[in-house]
């Protein structure tokens, strides 16, 4: 009895243990799968592995979706727009491109009447105005090409001051005899034809106005022995701006009024659609009557210059001191800003800005106001 009761201690005590180790050994596999799965999870957040060391993020060098590759194999440089070429030949005096014949050919300087009907302002490369006495003013036009202008004026006096701008820009003056009543230096005789030595180039209409046209001129040009193929001219006052590059002013200038007198003002109206200024004169516009068009202008200047009048027993002469310096506007774009202007030892014009730089430009044509210094807050833009 005894013997069967110490077995059965003993059987049951092996069973024990024996599920004691299946025991141990089930909460083993489960702890050991457990700390797998959480290692395998920590591995995906951190990122911590061989191929993403250099990726803190966990950003792969190929994402699932191809994101990062597009990122860089798609995007798009900027458009940069391209500079046009300059081209081979350039106007002299407006920048622009132009034929080889008529890139170093002498431009004719045309001192016309104002007040006139006028023939051949159109088109035309510069535009100079300046006063004389009691408000009135004078034109002088430059063209480099007159081929085909039949009707050219109407040509009046020249000045010996008036003359000398060509100094400045160079060109063969046309005019119908000066009227000064003092004596100046002026420009050389053989860079002058005046026609009222030459009868047979001028005709003239409504009892007082000259005029002439362009065979009449280029035969008188070759009469007097004038080279009118090579360009004859000290540096342009400016610089022109690279080509599909422009410039502004700093203040608002759509409309410029220049008051030489009642009766006499100059405006100059901005153009939104053209760029350019359209020339009235005494409330009218100006219109070349040999054309239709009207005269405008891409870049315009006022040169305030000091004037003296002399009264003599002949009569009165206003002259314009051109040979010395002053301040001014160039307007441009509907804009306008200050310069400075000056007249250098080598007798040539010179515009810089408030900085002292050479003023830089629009390409193309221009018109020129002097006007009195005395009364430059005369001039009003707006």
């Amino acid at each position: 009895m005894k013997n069967n009761t110490e077995n059965g201690y003993v059987f049951r005590a092996i069973v024990a243990i024996l599920i004691g180790v299946v025991l141990v050994l089930c909460v083993g596999i489960a702890v050991s799968g457990w700390q797998s799965e959480t290692d395998g999870e920590n591995s995906g957040d951190n990122g911590n592995t061989t191929e993403n060391a250099d990726n803190p993020d966990g950003d792969t060098d190929e994402d699932t979706d191809g994101t990062a590759d597009n990122n860089t194999q798609n995007t798009q440089k900027p458009d940069i727009p391209e500079v046009p070429a300059p081209p081979e030949f350039t106007n002299s005096l407006t920048g622009l491109e132009c034929k080889a014949e008529d890139m170093s050919k002498l431009p004719y300087v045309f001192v016309t009447d104002t007040s006139a009907p006028l023939y051949g302002i159109s088109d035309s490369e510069l535009v100079v105005e300046i006063p004389t006495e009691n408000g009135t003013t004078r034109y002088l036009i430059y063209r480099s090409n007159i081929d085909g202008l039949g009707k050219i004026g109407s040509i009046t006096y020249t000045r010996n001051y008036i003359s000398a701008i060509t100094k400045f820009f160079g060109g063969i003056l046309v005019a119908n005899g000066k009227d000064d009543i003092l004596t100046y230096n002026t420009i050389a005789t053989t860079l002058h034809l005046d026609l009222s030595k030459r009868s047979e180039a001028t005709y003239k209409e409504n009892g007082k106005n000259i005029y002439t046209d362009s065979l009449l001129i280029e035969q008188f040009a070759e009469d007097e022995g004038i080279d009118t193929d090579t360009f004859k001219r000290l540096s342009l006052p400016f610089e022109f701006v690279e080509f599909g590059s422009s410039v502004s002013g700093n203040t608002k200038a759509e409309k410029l009024v220049i008051p030489y007198a009642t009766g006499s003002e100059t405006a100059l109206t901005y153009n939104k659609s053209t760029g350019k200024y359209s020339l009235y004169k005494s409330g009218r516009e100006k219109v070349d009557m040999l054309t239709g068009k009207t005269a405008d202008f891409t870049n315009v200047f006022v040169l305030f210059a000091d004037t003296v009048t002399y009264e003599m027993a002949s009569g009165t002469e206003t002259v314009i001191k051109t040979d010395t310096s002053g301040s001014g506007y160039y307007v441009t774009n509907g804009t306008l800003r200050e310069i400075r202007w000056s007249v250098n030892s080598s007798g040539n014009l010179i515009f810089k800005d408030l900085n002292s730089d050479e003023l830089i430009v629009n390409r193309g044509n221009s018109y020129i106001s002097y006007f009195k210094a005395s009364v430059s807050n005369s001039v009003t833009f707006e």
